[in-house]
């Protein structure tokens, strides 16, 4: 049984042989407590009996040291054996049997007979050799499980950063790890030589504490922290902190772990030196407690000082926070520093031309002829008082003022201290703050910070002001724009209700009487007059074409409809010669000289714009109002708008006047090309039969014709046929137009049908192969959709290549509202030059000998398409074949269009419409 590695498989193996002995019905066998065999044999066991058979076993044996045995069943227990000490083993497996030979006594045999159930020697024998086996297998998988914890301790104990080491008191190491000997210095291969040595590597003075500390290991377990030092290889002293605890395996050894404390130390002496030092900074400067004291009033008592600015001036802002005077600001402030410094006056200079300029002051100066010097200026590079602060952007205090330095000595006796500072505004000195005291008084270190920090809140609030200042600026500027946008769009959402029927209105001065009623009702209170000039010359007159609204004076437009003379009324030269809107914010009755005074003396402002068409000025549109307002940069928005969007409905109408009348023309012209084509072809006809008949008369009348004779009556014959079939082909294309039917559904694939069917013998005697693919139903007259589709096949049945039967595919594909029917031959192409020429009427591109017909077919292909609202076009390359595309409207799409209406351009799809109403 040793080559069984794994348990289960053992019990397998021990379960199959007594079973097989025994001639067991089923067999299960179980490992160590288990409730799941790790083996089975025989029949199934649905209801788990074994599995409870089992468990009877192992407490049967626990409690009695025997094997379970039931009526029919029985169970052993691996190791089968006792120790060697007498006790019963504990069971590593359980075999459970179902045996047939007493099944059928169970209940009449009694638990007597099923007691006396052994196993025969050499099958007991079996067992236990199978217990021992199993026994083994145990211990080697326990053996596994320790060498691989044991590894994982010498990996642990390798690699960690803590230094270990196991030794005796002796100084004999026995095991250490790397941090170990990276802290004293030495190598592994000095260690396993036996040369580290951690008693030698100990001071004398250090022995003592290590022999206590192995006694309590050795005692207690462990030894606890206690601090040493230890040389390293190299003789350095090692601060070390130490716990000794007792070895497990050897009652001699103790592990060590050792904690490096040079770090700690180099701390603890880099603190000492410290505060070494600040007690010897503090001794040398003689600070007492006392003077610390006085040094922390002070501080507190300047910042308290600038704890008061710094409220005051967060105040004076608050306060004033929508003003944006720059000089109420710096004024405040220097009523703020008066009551902080009641004893001095406060005055502000700023550089300007030269001399420095007193912008602000509060308190007096205490001298009339100081108080003249300043108001004039006093000189910039001169006052020393003021340029040293400007130039090195600090304060500048004196305690006694110097009146010689600025020059001023005559007119500020009564000047004793001065503090002047520079006030700053985005890091660049805007002017100087300046305080002046007439008393003798020293600055003490709270006026200072007072004063100091009152100018640099200064600088901070002109900043701040200089920021709202842009801010409504801004804002204004917005507001304006906001303004005009509005006005823009009232401007366009009217003028948009004012071109809602364009297309129907073509009368400019309509479209310009809308406008002004547009304008009116924009602006309440306003008068709108429209002009024209008779003569663009001296001696002209404006005449009054259009007005909307009401005059307070009924007499005005009396007069204004009187006209208004050419060169003498500015309100409506000036726009007309300039071309460009004239504003009057304030009317001037004399820009309109020649109206009574008392009639325009009601108009308070007005506004001249030139009317522009097709690059020329055509009018003059005014608009007066009744009401004192300057033109707001919204109103010019409004009115300017309102003007160009005239204009384009003023050209736009011309366009559309001008279209009208060309199609009309158009119409017309076409419509008498068609009567004389018609009256040609039929007049024409009546001729051509007379010389047929004459020639034939002629000719019969010769008793022997000659070949010559003969040959050119032939010819005549040819011609008149020839002429004969020009003027019906000319016929039927005039009459296209006048033989269209109401439109209907037509099945394109029907209509396929009949073309190839009329032209069958072409086919025949080409060979040609004819593809059809899916046609969708149209909608038109039939009878020109087929002559549409017979004349584009018969086109691809004539122009084949040479030696290869024609090959036409017939395709189509639906586009929104439209079906695009495209017909492809292979045949001798056409060069894209040509595209054009070959559809118009009698134009040839072969010569008559090489190709039949009269070159009128794809004229006529594409008049029935245009006809029908669609197009027709082509794609071709010389040798590559030529595809003949059109459209028509699909049967369930657009309604049939008329003639000369717009086609969906290059067959695409057009934009929806209304469905057909049939």
């Amino acid at each position: 049984m040793t080559e069984f590695q794994r348990p289960g498989d053992l019990l397998a193996f021990a379960l199959e042989t007594v079973c097989a002995a025994l001639q067991c019905q089923a067999g299960a066998a179980f490992l160590g407590e288990d409730s799941q065999p790790a083996a089975h044999w025989g029949e199934a066991d649905p209801n788990g009996t074994l599995a409870t058979h089992a468990l009877k076993a192992r407490a049967h044996a626990t409690a009695q040291g025997q094997p379970r045995q039931e009526a029919g069943w029985a169970a052993f227990l691996l190791p089968a054996l006792p120790l060697l000490d007498g006790t019963q083993a504990l069971p590593l497996g359980v075999l459970v049997l179902q045996r047939p030979w007493d099944n059928a006594a169970e209940d009449t045999a009694g638990e007597a007979a099923q007691q006396s159930f052994t196993l025969p020697p050499d099958l007991q024998a079996f067992v236990n050799m199978a217990a021992l086996a199993l026994d083994r297998l145990n211990q080697q998988a326990e053996a596994a499980q320790w060498q691989r914890q044991a590894g994982r301790a010498r990996q642990l104990l390798k690699f960690s950063p803590v230094a270990i080491a196991a030794g005796s008191l002796s100084g004999e190491l026995t095991q250490v790890n790397d941090a170990y000997l990276n802290l004293l210095g030495c190598t592994r291969a000095e260690f396993e030589a036996g040369r580290v040595d951690w008693a030698a590597l100990t001071p004398p003075e250090y022995r003592q504490a290590d022999a206590e500390a192995f006694a309590r290991a050795f005692e207690e377990g462990q030894s606890g922290w206690y601090e040493k030092e230890m040389l390293s290889a190299g003789g350095e002293r090692i601060p070390l902190k130490v716990a000794l605890f007792r070895h497990d395996d050897d009652e001699t050894l103790v592990v060590g772990y050792l904690r490096d404390l040079r770090e700690q130390r180099a701390l603890e002496q880099a603190q000492a030196s410290i505060t070494a030092e600040l007690n010897a900074l503090l001794q040398q400067q003689g600070l007492t407690l006392a003077q610390l004291a006085a040094q922390l009033q002070r501080q507190n008592g300047e910042l308290e000082a600038r704890t008061r600015v710094l409220e005051g001036m967060a105040q004076l802002v608050q306060d004033h926070s929508l003003d944006t005077d720059p000089y109420d600001l710096i004024q405040r402030a220097q009523m703020f520093a008066q009551e902080l410094l009641p004893h001095g006056y406060a005055v502000y200079y700023e550089p300007e031309g030269g001399l420095w300029r007193l912008k602000s002051q509060v308190g007096c100066v205490g001298n009339d002829a100081l108080q003249r010097v300043l108001d004039g200026g006093i000189p910039f590079e001169d006052t020393h008082n003021l340029i040293t602060p400007w130039r090195s952007g600090q304060p500048y205090f004196q305690d006694a003022y110097n009146h010689a330095a600025d020059g001023l000595q005559t007119v500020t006796g009564q000047l004793m201290a001065t503090a002047t500072i520079p006030v700053l505004t985005h890091g660049q000195p805007r002017g100087i703050f300046a305080f002046g005291l007439n008393v003798p008084q020293s600055w003490t270190e709270t006026e200072k910070v007072i004063l100091e920090s009152l100018a640099a809140q200064l600088g901070l609030g002109l900043e701040r002001l200089e920021h709202t200042r842009l801010l409504v600026e801004r804002s204004r500027e917005l507001e304006s724009t906001n303004n005009a946008l509005a006005a823009r769009t009232r401007a366009l959402e009217g003028f948009a209700e004012l071109s809602r029927d364009l297309t129907l209105e073509h009368d400019p001065l309509q479209l310009i009487g809308r406008a002004q009623d547009l304008l009116v009702s924009l602006l309440p209170g306003s008068l709108s007059t429209y002009y024209e000039l008779d003569i663009p010359a001296a001696g002209g007159r404006w005449q009054l074409l259009s007005h909307r609204g009401e005059s307070p004076d009924p007499e005005l437009l009396n007069s204004l409809l009187r006209g208004l003379p050419y060169g003498r009324t500015t309100i409506i030269d000036r726009p007309y010669s300039t071309e460009q809107p004239f504003y009057q914010d304030v009317y001037d009755p004399a820009t309109n000289a020649t109206v009574d005074r008392r009639q325009t003396g009601l108009l308070r402002t007005s506004g001249s714009f030139p009317v522009h068409t097709a690059g020329t000025v055509r009018g003059v549109l005014v608009v007066g109002r009744f009401q004192s307002a300057p033109w707001t940069p919204a109103n010019r928005t409004l009115l300017e708008t309102v003007l160009f969007s005239l204009q384009l409905a003023l050209e736009r109408a011309e366009q559309t006047q001008a279209l009208q009348r060309h199609a009309q023309e158009l119409e017309n012209s076409n419509a008498e090309l068609e009567r004389f084509a018609f009256i040609a072809s039929h007049d024409l006809q009546e001729p051509l039969r007379t010389v047929a008949i004459l020639t034939e008369r002629l000719l019969g009348s010769l008793q022997s014709p000659s070949e010559a004779q003969l040959r050119y009556s032939s010819y005549i014959r040819e011609n008149i046929q020839r002429m004969q079939s020009l003027l019906q082909d000319l016929r039927d294309f005039t009459e296209l137009g006048r033989r269209l039917q109401e439109p209907r559904e037509v099945d394109l694939s029907r209509k396929v049908d009949y073309a190839l069917r009329s032209l069958e013998p072409q086919v025949q005697r080409s060979g040609a192969q004819v593809t059809v693919g899916t046609l969708p139903p149209v909608q038109g007259d039939p009878v020109q959709v087929q002559e549409l589709l017979t004349r584009l096949l018969d086109n691809a049945l004539k122009f084949a290549a040479e030696g290869h039967p024609p090959e036409i595919q017939v395709s189509a594909q639906q586009q929104g509202g439209w079906v695009q029917v495209c017909v492809q031959d292979h045949g001798i192409g056409i060069a894209p030059e040509h595209f054009e020429q070959i559809f118009t009427v009698f134009q040839r591109l072969h010569g008559r000998e090489r190709y039949s017909g009269n070159g009128i077919g794809l004229s006529v292909a594409r008049r029935i398409a245009e006809l029908h609202g669609g197009r027709l076009w082509v794609e071709s390359q010389p040798g590559e074949g030529s595809t003949f595309c059109f459209t028509l409207p699909a049967a369930d799409g657009v309604p049939l269009r008329t003639a000369g209406s717009a086609a969906p351009p290059d067959g695409s799809a057009v934009r929806p419409s209304a469905p057909d109403s049939r």
